[in-house]
């Protein structure tokens, strides 16, 4: 002990005592520096990760898991009509049974041209009208008169549903009618609406139906007046069905 004592010197007690330090700091160091990769999921501990801990634009589009995001994960107001890209909402899209606004149903054409005179029928198609929907028929026709046809001159073109006998429509059977008029000889095309035929209560429109219903449309060119001579046709047939549940 009195040998060990006689070599403590001030000197030696210093450099032993800065070893230790020099040691120890360094341990200390050494234990704030994790190893790449030490780190994961297992090390993480309930709730460490905090929205204020996430730095701003860390998470990116190529981040979030296909189908992370579904509907119970948005906030009520969180998908405004701004967040929404152009042209991303599309027909395919939509849900056609829950929408409770009107929409076109059917479109139907014939661009077949037909002189006036006997009621010959001229067929625009057919289409089913669900159940519980009301439906109505936005149509045009396009008329010309013929330079032998002198002014004032008309004419009138029948729109006709559900016939028994298309060749032979019956006043019941009468939805709608289009007139096309030309006082002064300048308009030879004229094209003409069809508006509803109210004499007999049907009307451009089709109440709602229990069950679906398949319904036939044809148009008549029936009835043309000229101030003398003759030539009138009509052609480009035309309606829309625009369905409302």
């Amino acid at each position: 002990m009195t040998a060990i004592r006689k070599r403590l010197t001030y000197a030696n007690v210093m450099s032993t005592l800065s070893v230790f330090l020099v040691l120890g700091g360094a341990t200390a160091f050494a234990a704030t520096q994790l190893p790449k990769n030490s780190v994961g999921t297992k090390q993480l501990r309930n709730n460490a990760v905090i929205t204020k801990k996430i730095k701003k634009n860390a998470v990116s589009r190529a981040k979030i898991r296909k189908g992370a995001i579904n509907t119970a994960r948005l906030n009520g107001n969180a998908v405004t009509t701004a967040k929404i890209r152009k042209n991303a909402v599309t027909g395919g899209k939509i849900n056609a049974g829950t929408t409770p606004f009107s929409r076109v149903m059917a479109r139907l054409r014939n661009p077949e041209s037909v002189a006036f005179g006997p009621k010959v029928p001229v067929s625009l198609g057919s289409y089913t009208q669900p159940a519980g929907e009301l439906d109505q028929y936005v149509g045009e026709v396009t008329v010309t008169f013929d330079p032998a046809c002198t002014a004032p001159r008309s004419a009138i073109v029948y729109l006709v549903v559900d016939p028994l006998d298309p060749n032979k429509p019956s006043p019941n059977e009468i939805s709608g009618f289009a007139i096309a008029g030309d006082e002064t000889g300048a308009e030879s095309t004229h094209k003409a609406s069809f508006t509803p035929f109210f004499e007999t209560g049907l009307g451009l429109q089709s109440f709602e139906p229990e069950k679906a219903e398949t319904h036939s449309f044809y148009a008549y060119a029936v009835t043309e007046n000229c101030n003398a001579g003759s030539g009138i046709t009509a052609s480009n047939f035309a309606l829309d069905v625009i369905g409302t549940r």
